[in-house]
Parts: structure tokens; sequence; C-alpha cells
């Protein structure tokens, strides 16, 4: 190789160009140091193609496409979603809808190829349908060469929501999940040009996992968990987010060299009519329509599963969710016609604080706060008011905390006062992000910024807590903050 061809490997920074002139200078050439700097020169290189060739951070968000939301809309949603640190939705379905995919990838074509979408096939049959294995090959290839359609280490990405139980595979004519898996992927171009993570359900325990993975072997290449990483509350009180459970998929994947995407998710509440006296949800089942699935204690889970998930450093996370109104784990903001009933039960605050954990998690650096913010959190009546219309609690409801509470993002320690009612309470704040808490009362709900006596900034609540008057429960969560019209710098 001559020298001149050699050169052209290098990085093109000033410093390596440096060391590589020196080695041939006529001086050096025939002395120890020329050996020296070569050696350093053979470092370096190395280092820097092992940095370039690793996996960046990625963060994806759950989408469920089944509102007919014009393209303008979902160009918002992706403008949003890549303003907070989000590189694509993951597009959920049990039906195929085919107009309303080819919408959301419009959408983003127009935008400009930086976001991406990529398909969450959800292998479960409900009243609106189900998917088929055609229509599943049809999902894989119709969008394959769409500037806009993620690719992971130069292969198509793909997932999928449940899909390893034998049974749904047998209805068309498969003997075992493996073999239908097989087969779609062969029918859909071959698995190798697939990069498959899909959610198959296991207890979360390192051998359940390393199970799961043993079953389906090449066929896949990670997972992602659902329940045990997105409300991972494993102690009877379900008090306390756990990431013992992340920690097992991390150890079980890369013991098998697959990828581990874990979930974080801000909140879950569901509520549908008429099912609180349900066997499932008196015996507090997976299969309950009226549940909460722990002590959310305001932004707490959110933050607490970030930190976590931050310390374990996977290459892949998928936000759980960012338009499931139905149970409550959006952080979207209201745009779609399908937001109507919780439009003014916003969660944006939990997205606007996540921007900082979404860019920690990137980077690898706890940034400084360059903005500071204040963000309030509270459901809006107590867990021990009656409703009118109701026969049975919310399962689990009993675990939740009557709060209020308030978020603080300063560039500097603050004084941070919080109003819940006629009631307050004072706390020292810190720079950085720190979170506070008061038991809440009813009337309106507040929090203010001060710095030697001058108000700094402040945020209101526009939904009051009152126990009067209530129809149904409602643990969904509402969210402020001080960058909504009504801050003071």
């Amino acid at each position: 190789m001559s020298i001149n061809s050699a050169q052209s490997l290098l990085p093109s920074a000033p410093f390596f160009t440096v060391i590589w002139s020196l080695s041939f200078n006529p001086m050096i050439m025939k002395s120890k140091i020329r050996m020296q700097l070569l050696q350093l020169l053979i470092f370096l290189f190395a280092v820097t193609r092992c940095t370039s060739a690793a996996d960046p951070r990625l963060v994806f968000a759950h989408y469920l496409i089944y509102a007919p939301d014009s393209i303008e809309v979902l160009k918002q949603e992706i403008q949003v979603a890549r303003s907070k640190g989000i590189d694509a939705f993951a597009l959920n379905t049990n039906v195929w809808r085919r107009d309303r995919a080819d919408a959301m990838y419009e959408a983003a074509k127009e935008l400009g190829p930086n976001f991406k979408l990529f398909f969450s096939v959800d292998i479960h049959k409900d009243s609106n349908g189900n998917l088929s294995p055609a229509d599943i090959i049809e999902m894989m290839t119709r969008y394959k060469n769409h500037p806009n359609q993620l690719r992971f280490r130069g292969k198509q990405f793909f997932t999928a929501w449940l899909g390893s139980d034998d049974s749904w595979w047998a209805d068309y004519g498969y003997s075992s999940a493996l073999g239908g898996w097989k087969d779609v992927f062969n029918k859909a171009g071959g698995k190798a040009n697939y990069f498959f993570v899909p959610f198959f359900p296991t207890d979360g325990s390192y051998y359940g996992v390393l199970g799961m993975i043993d079953k389906f072997n090449d066929t896949i290449d990670g997972l992602m968990p659902w329940d045990t990483s997105a409300w991972p509350y494993y102690d009877s009180a379900l008090q306390t987010p756990s990431g013992d459970k992340d920690s097992n998929y991390l150890k079980a994947c890369n013991d098998r060299g697959k990828v581990y995407m874990p979930t974080p998710s801000p909140w879950f509440f569901k509520y549908i009519q008429n099912t609180c006296c349900s066997s499932e949800c008196q015996t507090k089942s997976v299969g309950c329509g009226c549940q909460v699935k722990g002590n959310y204690q305001g932004p707490g889970l959110w933050l607490s599963r970030w930190q976590q998930i931050i310390s374990l450093n996977p290459p892949l996370v998928e936000i759980v969710t960012w338009n499931d109104w139905v149970e409550s784990s959006y952080v979207a903001p209201p745009l779609s016609v399908a937001a109507s009933d919780v439009a003014d039960f916003t969660h944006q605050a939990f997205l606007d604080v996540g921007e900082h954990y979404i860019r920690w998690y990137k980077t690898g650096i706890q940034a400084p706060v360059t903005h500071e913010s204040l963000y309030l959190f509270y459901y809006t009546h107590s867990k021990n008011a009656n409703a009118a219309a109701k026969n049975c609690k919310v399962a689990n409801y009993d675990v939740l905390s009557d709060k209020v509470f308030v978020t603080a993002v300063l560039t500097w320690p603050a004084c941070v006062e919080l109003k819940s009612g006629v009631g307050s309470k004072t706390f020292n704040a810190p720079a950085g992000i720190s979170t506070w808490s008061m038991d809440f009362s009813e009337g309106q709900q507040a929090a203010s910024l001060k710095r030697g006596g001058r108000l700094v900034k402040y945020v209101v609540g526009k939904k009051i807590i009152s126990n009067s008057n209530i129809s149904t429960d409602n643990f969904n969560v509402y969210s402020a903050s001080s960058d909504a019209r009504n801050s003071r710098v």
C-alpha cells in the first residue's frame, strides 16, 4: 500500500494528519520516535473506526394507527416528536388499515428523510378484527424502499406485539409460531433482509427470557418487553418501579447476541364501561379493562424508568405510548381526532421533561439545564371519592397517592412553592431536575419559582380537583407547564 493510499483511510481530522506527516518526516524516519508515532496512529485509527461503527442510540414511540387524521395533522405529530428527540414511530395495528399507513408514510416523506417509520404488527383478535399472515407480508414489503422506512444495521426494522403463541398461527394452518414467522419472512423476501425485535411475553426472569430467545433463535434479532418494562411494579404494594427485569432481559439478550429494547411509559389508567365488576378486574388479572397498574407518583414512574434505562444503556428504546388515549399511556399532544375524550388531560409535560432524558440517553452525558420550567401533575379527584356510576372500584385504585406533584427544571437553585386548594408548601430546589409533592386539596393547583423573593416562573392547572359530581372514576393524569403561555421571566 502506498503512503498516499494509506493516508486516504485516515479520519479527516488535522490531529491525525499531523501525526502521519511527522511519521514520514526525514528527520524522524529512522528514529524510535517514528515507531512510537506509528503505534499511536494505529491505536487512534482503531479506536475511531470502532467508535464510528457503534450503534446510534435510537428512541421510538409506539403509535396506534387507527384515527383517520389528515396528512397535515400527521406532519404536526412528526414535527413534535422530532423536536423532542424521537427518531421513529412504531406503527401498531391489529387491522391492516392501508390508507392510514399510506398517509403516515406520505406525511413523513413530505417532511424529509430524517424521521423514520416501521411496523409493529399487533397479533391479537378483537372486535375490530385481526391481521392475517398475508396482511403482515404486505406491511413488511409495501414500504421497504420508502425513504422513511427505518433500517437498523443495514436491515429493515420490524417489530410485533405478540405472535409467539402457537394457537394464533394454527388458525392459518401453521404447526407453530416459529414455522409461521419463518414462512412470513421467506415470502417477504427472506429473513436476512429484516431486523426483527418483537414483544414476545416472558416472566422477565433471566431464564424465561433466554427460553424465549432459544425458542425463536435466528428468527428474532432481539426482544422488547411490555408490562415488565413499562409498568414494572413487582412489590405487593405497587409503589416502586424496578429495573430488575430490564437487567435480566439485557443480560439474556447479550448472552445470545440479541438486542434489548426497553419500553418506558408515563402512566396507565383504563376505564371501559361496565368492566370494573368483571371477574378479570376483581381478580386483577391481565385482561382487566378497569385498572391502574401502580402508584405513578406524578412523573415518578416516567423519570425513574428513564434513569434506570440510561444506566443499562441499551441500543434502542420504545416509548409506550405516543397515542394510546384509551389506556392513558400517551405522551402526544391531543392533535388527533381520536384524542377528543382526553384533550383536556394533556400529557405534554411528560414529553417536555422527557426530552432531557432522551438527550442524556443518546449522548451518555447529563447535560446542564439551559431552559427553566415548572411542570404540574395530578389527577382530579380523590381515590376515595364516590362516583355516581360505579358499582366496583377501579382495580388497584388504593395504591395511588392523593398528591399534587411539581417537577422543577432549574439552571440554579431556587425556591419552589406548591399550592393545592387553600394549602401550600415550599421547597428549596437544587439546580437540575427535581420533583416535589404535597397532599392535594380540592380547588385550584399551582406552583411558582422564586429567587431572592422575585417571581421567575409560575404554572396554574386549568383543571381543578373536586370530589363532587363525579360520574365515573377518572385516574388519568393532568399535566401543565410553565411554558404554556403563563410563564414570567
